[in-house]
Order: structure tokens, then sequence, then C-alpha cells
């Protein structure tokens, strides 16, 4: 009987625990410029300034990777501490030509 109810309490405490622990909101990313949302509903509204079509002639599109210490470019595997760094240069092994398209995240 003793056994059992502290098996109960020790249950409870550790179901109090888990509930205490604030976790972290999801982040949600634009694989072409980094841009950081809530929701993806809230990235995808809005437009873009490194959309491949242009600045601002199309919307976010989500990054489907997990979050990581450091991105690689899909091309030429250099590395950078965020997406938007990642992004916002030009990779000298892009499929368009050197120089001619930004780094891609590698997933």
């Amino acid at each position: 009987m003793i056994a059992r109810t502290i098996t109960i309490l020790a249950v409870v405490c550790l179901a109090t625990l888990a509930f205490a622990q604030v976790k972290k909101p999801a982040a949600f990313y634009c694989k072409y410029c980094g841009h950081k949302a809530s929701s993806v509903a809230s990235l995808t509204a809005s437009a873009c300034i490194r959309h491949p079509n242009g600045p601002h002639k199309g919307r976010h599109a989500l990054y489907e990777g997990s979050e990581k210490e450091k991105y690689t470019c899909k091309y030429c595997g250099k590395q950078f501490a965020s997406i938007a760094s990642l992004t916002a240069s030009k990779c000298i092994r892009h499929p368009a030509g050197p120089h001619k398209g930004n780094h891609v995240p590698a997933l």
C-alpha cells in the first residue's frame, strides 16, 4: 500500500515538472531569405526580398530542415551561422553559373 502511494506521488511530481517546463515556441524560416515567423501562415503571407523571381515578386517559402548551429550551402558546402547570412551572398557553384544565384540551404 505504501509503495503504491509513493509510486503515485512520484508520477504526479514528474507530470507537474513536465508541465512546468516552458517550451520554446516553434519558429518557421524562409528558405530564400531566412525570415523568421511564428507560424507557416504568417511566413507565407508576405513577400520575400530574395525570391528567385526577384525582390517582392513571390512569397516566402518554408525551409523544411531543422534548426542547426551551422547551415550549409547545397551547392558549394560553405557554412554560415544563419539562413539569412547563407542566402545573402552569391554562390560560386550555383547551377545558373558562378555568382549568378545565392547560396541555397541544404536540408
